[in-house]
């Protein structure tokens, strides 16, 4: 499985074009791969079978296999397959307009942080210098029956998670759902798609979840993203699956499989750890002064926290995808 995982994250390489590990491409492939050694015997080749329907299967997944990648080889070549499949809502961001529109969502991926259900009972925002907003309310998951109906990550788990359990799906449907699902989760890991900072005039309207933090590593956003880039393809696999094999999973293995509890734990992360102490005295001296707020340096401490979280993240959604799919396929 190790030299299975190296394919996988060099293939993921090859894919984004750049030398760096990203939440955003490597990450979801390492969750999908996590996630097959958790699989139930059959659930793998299930979830292949339902994928071979996906209307751009072709384009997107067999005419992108690397060389490099045995097709010969079952398990490789359906991880391959599965880790693509993950990534694949963000392949769709890159479509030609008319296929964009058809598959691309970009409000799924994340959700505004003041938005509360079920297990997420406290707010993912920020609040430097102005009071809280107010809480927003979410539908109940039954309610969710349309497309129209989703316009944030929580909705498009409840959507997709839908469309994917019914095997009475068209099996287009079904298979693009399951790519959205196999994204979403990993997504809603990542503490920054489940909240904002707001502050009284440099953003008023929230940072959008990092992205308007400059700091020494990027925006912090992407700093997030790309949090294992510099321990290099094996020290980050290497360090994931020992971890996973040094835990007890039966408590994972047994909990409600419930969403809003994955969010509400990334935005204990968000309020807690992934703002530095330095963002919010930058912002209050450049309100009180007019004038932009400054780059942020991320210390080695920072950084090193950040690449520790972010493993146990992805290794969490991995556990978790499996489970999920155990238990409804």
């Amino acid at each position: 499985m190790r030299r299975i995982l190296l394919s996988l994250l060099l293939a993921a390489l090859v894919a984004s074009g750049a030398p760096v590990l990203a939440w955003d491409s490597v990450g979801h492939r390492v969750s999908a791969a996590v996630a097959v050694e958790y699989f139930e015997p059959g659930v793998r080749e299930q979830l292949v079978t339902i994928l071979r329907a996906h209307p751009r299967f072709s384009e997107d997944f067999m005419g992108q296999v690397p060389d490099f990648i045995d097709t010969g080889n079952e398990l490789e070549f359906d991880t391959w397959l599965l880790g693509q499949a993950a990534f694949w809502p963000d392949i769709a961001r890159g479509l030609p307009r008319g296929e964009r529109s058809r598959y691309h969502r970009g409000n799924w991926h994340y959700i505004d942080g003041a938005w509360l259900r079920d297990a997420a009972t406290t707010q993912g925002n920020v609040y430097v210098g102005i009071d809280p907003l107010p809480d927003i309310a979410g539908t109940d998951g039954e309610a969710i029956r349309s497309e129209a109906d989703v316009d944030n990550v929580v909705f498009a788990l409840d959507f997709n998670m839908r469309l994917l359990a019914d095997s009475a799906t068209e099996a287009r449907q079904r298979a693009v759902a399951l790519c959205w699902v196999l994204h979403l989760a990993g997504d809603i890991h990542q503490p920054l798609h489940t909240g904002s900072l707001f502050s009284v005039r440099l953003f008023d309207s929230g940072d959008a979840g990092g992205n308007g933090i400059d700091t020494s590593e990027g925006n912090l956003h992407a700093a997030w993203d790309r949090a294992l880039r510099e321990q290099g393809i094996l020290a980050s696999v290497d360090s994931i699956t020992g971890a996973l094999q040094s835990m007890d999973l039966s408590e994972i293995e047994s909990e409600p499989l419930d969403w809003t509890a994955w969010m509400h734990e990334s935005r204990a992360l968000l309020t807690s750890v992934v703002y530095p102490e330095a963002v919010e005295r930058e912002i209050l001296a450049a309100e009180r002064s007019g004038r932009e707020m400054p780059e942020i340096e991320l210390f080695e401490a920072y950084i090193a926290d950040m690449r520790r979280l972010s493993e146990q993240r992805l290794g969490l959604a991995g556990v978790r995808i499996a489970v999920l799919f155990n238990r409804n396929l």
